[in-house]
């Protein structure tokens, strides 16, 4: 993805190698009353509609809702609810798509430790659940016992930490999903109904000279592919 900034510093689009394209409104809130509308709209290009964000006194992502394209409500309309922790970090994210869907993120010393998501095919988030994949993440091995710090401020929500976004993973590069963990995963052991199909993924970043990522290298027991940044 190739992101674009205005004068600024707000993030204006996002470019993915496809050709696809994340456009960025901002709507600046004058009075109390604008704070609770929505703030912001992303629309995306490969998608039918737009996607509402209604911020927070943080400017972060509380609820999000998908429009179509003449500014009305989408016949498959999805939304999602976000909640922070009081130091920024997103720790819930409720999905309406597939039925219902709730994730929720756990953090230790500022680093994300666990995710889980649960799906429930009745929509009641209440009921039994249907399935639940989680996700452990580890910030330090044998080798390196030292965490490396995150100074660029990735989170990867879907590759690293199994936390499916959707079009909300544009919001993230926005900057309004939240504080980014401290430190850069090394680790994720991801399993899925508890005991069935454990999987582990290895994560090995190159820095450079101002130790900002500029290479993610991904290895599990079947495959290995990169992720490549400039800054």
């Amino acid at each position: 993805m190739a992101i674009s900034h205005n004068e600024e510093g707000l993030v204006t689009n996002i470019t993915t190698e496809d050709g696809d394209k994340a456009v960025f409104e901002y709507f600046p809130a004058t009075t109390k009353a604008d704070v609770a509308k929505d703030r912001a709209r992303i629309t995306v290009t490969d998608e039918e509609g737009d996607v509402n964000l209604q911020l927070n006194s943080d400017s972060y992502v509380e609820f999000c809702n998908s429009i179509d394209h003449a500014g009305t409500p989408d016949a498959d309309e999805f939304t999602w609810e976000m909640e922070y922790d009081t130091e920024g970090h997103l720790v819930v994210m409720k999905r309406s798509e597939s039925d219902g869907e709730i994730t929720n993120i756990t953090y230790k010393d500022g680093d994300v430790v666990k995710t889980s998501t649960r799906y429930v095919a009745s929509g009641d988030l209440n009921s039994n659940d249907e399935w639940e994949y989680s996700a452990a993440i580890d910030y330090t091995t044998d080798n390196i016992t030292a965490p490396i710090e995150n100074k660029g401020c990735l989170m990867l929500f879907d590759e690293i930490l199994d936390v499916d976004m959707d079009e909300m993973i544009y919001a993230y590069y926005g900057g309004m999903l939240g504080k980014a963990t401290k430190h850069l995963p090394l680790v994720g052991h991801y399993t899925y109904n508890g005991e069935d199909s454990v999987s582990d993924m290895y994560f090995t970043w190159t820095l450079n000279s101002d130790s900002y990522p500029t290479e993610l290298v991904v290895k599990d027991q079947w495959d290995e592919y990169r992720c490549t940044f400039t800054w």
